[in-house]
């Protein structure tokens, strides 16, 4: 099983392309932009976020660090980095999650109490700029249609999905959510499932049966590392985790890994309101829903079938990470490919669900680094000592 834990081991090859004659490193100083993730990402999990709000907040958070740092470009000296970072992402979790009020305010303070973090003068004038980014785009983001009612009617009939018994659908309306960089979710095309009474559906759902029949320890391991469900940092989460280990090992400046966090988490947003356009327009039914027989160690998202939302999550963040930093794409891709099989192990998804969300977030992961290579931003190729 591919998990974070061999990470470091898989970026040893990399931290040791540094010339031996060279001289030490200089100390790598923490990220706001790593420290703020870890903390948005624990938020998520305490309060049990689902997996497109969780989404939105670090796409959110993560483009307010970004365009906090460009509106300060080089004026460091009058403008304190680190605070203006703390300052925007403090304004936006406490805007989003209200219930962390506590955690983010003592975030922020020791945020603030670093060592050389800056004068006084510097770090007002973070606070200023920080929070004046965070309030325009949370402002704008306001009417993005996330906060829509979910009083739906759903349809009925052979093959189509039923949600659980006394249960809500889960963000029926997500597919109206304004996207980041995707004019709309209509700019990607996503064919319908197989038909119920095709061959290519029954080969799928007799592929779950067997799956569930025969499931081995190891299956059952690989199904239960990436459910990342309620109580956890969600699928957005997890990538995000991957991204900052990555900015450190890569030792990222906090302007290079704000760009690559905000490029990851657009994407992901935008390839999740593809999916779930999709999702609730073909309404598809969960392979247990076709064949009783079918078990789900895993637990149930209460949303169709069709396509699979963690494999769009996985594709496009795979997608993003992947042209950042070519050197890992093996092991992103090896990650990708165990997320989406892990939806067969656990009896929730067929297989052609995963398949048609790698479609998915391929494309808007290629879109997204087409737009930010077209403005002058390369691949981070090898660990560069600052």
């Amino acid at each position: 099983m591919v998990g974070r834990v061999v990470w470091a081991v898989a970026l040893v090859g990399v931290v040791g392309c540094a010339d031996a004659t060279t001289t030490p490193a200089p100390a790598y100083r923490p990220l706001s932009t790593v420290t703020w993730s870890a903390q948005a990402r624990g938020m998520v999990a305490s309060t049990a976020l689902g997996s497109p709000p969780a989404a939105r907040l670090y796409a959110i958070m993560t483009v307010a660090q970004r365009v906090t740092l460009e509106r300060i470009g080089a004026d460091t000296v009058r403008i304190s980095p680190q605070a203006a970072i703390g300052y925007a992402s403090a304004r936006v979790l406490l805007a989003l999650l209200p219930s962390q009020s506590v955690l983010v305010q003592t975030t922020l303070l020791n945020e603030l109490r670093q060592p050389g973090v800056g004068t006084p003068a510097s770090l007002a004038a973070a606070k200023t700029l920080g929070e004046l980014v965070a309030d325009s785009l949370l402002r704008v983001r306001a009417s993005d249609s996330t906060a829509l009612l979910d009083n739906v009617v759903l349809p009925t009939g052979p093959g189509v999905w039923v949600s659980a018994p006394g249960k809500a659908p889960v963000n029926p309306r997500w597919g109206e959510a304004r996207p980041w960089l995707l004019p709309s979710a209509a700019a990607i095309t996503v064919p319908p499932p197989p038909a119920i009474t095709s061959v290519a559906f029954q080969t799928a759902l007799a592929e779950v049966r067997r799956i569930s029949d025969t499931r081995t320890e190891e299956q059952l391991a690989i199904a239960r590392f990436w459910v990342l469900g309620s109580g956890t940092p969600t699928p957005p989460g997890w990538w995000n985790g991957a991204a900052t280990d990555l900015c450190v090992h890569y030792r990222l400046t906090e302007r290079q890994c704000a760009t690559t966090l905000a490029t990851l988490h657009q994407a992901m947003m935008d390839a999740s309101i593809v999916t779930w356009v999709a999702k609730y327009r073909f309404m598809l039914a969960r392979p247990f829903q076709m064949d009783p027989a079918i078990t789900q160690p895993v637990g149930l998202s209460n949303h169709p079938s069709y396509p699979s939302a963690h494999s769009t999550y996985s594709s496009a963040a795979g997608a993003v990470l992947g042209w950042y930093f070519p050197r890992e794409k093996p092991l992103l891709d090896r990650w990708v490919s165990e997320a989406n099989v892990s939806r067969i192990y656990g009896g929730v998804h067929y297989r052609f669900d995963g398949d048609q969300s790698d479609v998915i977030g391929r494309q808007v992961g290629a879109l997204f680094v087409a737009s930010f290579a077209a403005d002058g931003l390369r691949p981070y190729l090898a660990v560069s000592p600052r």
